[in-house]
């Protein structure tokens, strides 16, 4: 590490100079000693605890040059802050950035941010090179602060000690965060120092440099309900108080696969609405509230309902490669699963105060008798039969799938008697505008 001294300027970089006017070698604990005064910086150079080369006179000066490393106060750093723009820096562990619902809730977050002026960043970790951690301790021992490996983590070392507000995205992996993730938060190792300092009841390793840093976490998972992130709350939880960086905010969404549901936009546009207002909420208010985490948290539709579309899609695509093939050029081949989907992209705003039920009596090669409820702006899902259904609909169950692909028109189908209906057809005519599939 070389510093070079020109015009009342002082400035450092890694590496060596050539024809130094001063070369020190030192081992790093020593030179920390003698830089924060534990140490008589002459009585260690006569103890051979260091040794010098060059100008000597310029070694006695450096007491004048240099003064000894104090902390700055988190109040200090605070008021040098106001008035411009807080950095947040967003740290994206999903291995798939561009199929990540995690990334949708994250850039909501990040435009409500930019909206109180932040200033915001994204850093995608499947795009970096990242060595894992050795655990060697040469940032600790040899260079302090500065790894081994050089790779991409020292760049974004100085973008974490640079931000105001650090947001750490993971979709839940197994119950926790993904690798990508964990490798980027144990390269954080350099921003500590190796001491032990009793705080309270318990020892704590102290951040090296002074932060005025806070974090939030981001997070979706395919599962319906909000107890799976226990386990990765509890670890950013353990974050926050052995790393000594406050959690101000968890945007956890269960059933993130619902973002990508065409007809459940509107269901879920309130949790985008929220993550836009959490960011909102972190610049103005330097926390999320508790309202805002609550509404991500709340399950778009019933647990029961995210479990059945789930499992119906899973046996949906093991059904063998030819089905497959179908299920990638966008059709759906299971009757239970195309009309649960009904319910679940049901159009409430076009069917206003409609109070109606629809009997599906299906034959073919997927028989079975379902039907479909609407009342109070919402349409479930049922096996069986009800009794005076407002439609009857009496199909093959072949017949409604060619339907709902797009293969048959659902009126001409009807007129050439390839299903048939009893009942209010004007509902008929507004199955398209209710579900958006079939006729």
């Amino acid at each position: 590490m070389v510093l070079s001294i020109s015009e009342g300027r002082c400035t450092f970089r890694e590496g060596e100079a050539l024809s130094p006017t001063l070369t020190i070698r030192s081992p790093a604990d020593i030179w920390m000693k003698i830089a924060r005064g534990e140490i008589d910086r002459p009585k260690a150079l006569m103890d051979g605890l260091y040794q010098v080369e060059g100008d000597m006179n310029l070694l006695i000066k450096m007491g004048e040059l240099f003064r000894a490393p104090t902390k700055v106060r988190k109040e200090d750093l605070a008021e040098k802050k106001e008035g411009k723009a807080m950095k947040t820096l967003a740290i994206q562990g999903t291995p798939r950035p561009k199929a990540s619902n995690t990334d949708i809730l994250l850039q909501e977050f990040l435009k409500g941010a930019r909206s109180q002026g932040a200033e915001t960043e994204t850093i995608y970790l499947k795009e970096k090179e990242i060595h894992s951690c050795t655990g060697c301790y040469t940032c600790w021992a040899k260079t302090p602060g500065a790894c081994i490996f050089k790779d991409d983590m020292p760049e974004l070392l100085e973008k974490v000690r640079a931000c105001d507000i650090l947001v750490l995205a993971t979709p839940l992996y197994n119950w926790n965060m993904t690798s990508l993730l964990k490798g980027f938060l144990e390269r954080l190792l350099p921003l500590y120092d190796p001491h032990l300092v009793k705080m309270g009841e318990t020892y704590h390793k102290p951040q090296r440099y002074e932060m005025n840093l806070k974090m939030v976490l981001v997070s979706t998972c395919g599962l319906p309900e909000i107890s799976h992130f226990d386990d990765l709350r509890g670890i950013f939880r353990q974050i926050e108080r052995f790393g000594h960086v406050p959690l101000i905010g968890e945007l956890l969404m269960p059933a993130g696969e619902l973002f990508k549901q065409e007809g459940l936009r509107e269901k879920v546009q309130g949790v985008l609405q929220a993550a836009y207002r959490a960011g909102v909420e972190v610049i103005r208010d330097g926390r999320v509230s508790e309202e805002t985490e609550a509404q991500i948290q709340k399950p778009v539709i019933s647990a029961d309902e995210i479990a059945e579309m789930a499992n119906l899609w899973w046996d949906s695509h093991l059904e063998g490669i030819a089905q497959r093939e179908i299920q990638e050029a966008g059709g759906v081949e299971d009757i239970r699963l195309l009309l649960r989907g009904m319910a679940v992209t049901f159009n409430a705003r076009a069917a206003g105060d409609l109070k109606a039920t629809i009997q599906f009596e299906v034959a073919g090669k997927q028989p079975g008798n379902w039907f479909l409820s609407i009342e109070g702006g919402t349409c479930t899902f049922h096996e069986g039969k009800v009794d005076s259904p407002a439609l009857a609909i009496k199909t093959p169950s072949e017949i409604w799938l060619a339907i709902a692909n797009g293969e048959l028109d659902g009126r001409q189908a009807f007129m050439e008697g390839k299903y048939a209906a009893q009942g209010d057809m004007g509902l008929l005519m507004r199955m398209n505008d209710l579900f958006g599939r079939g006729e």
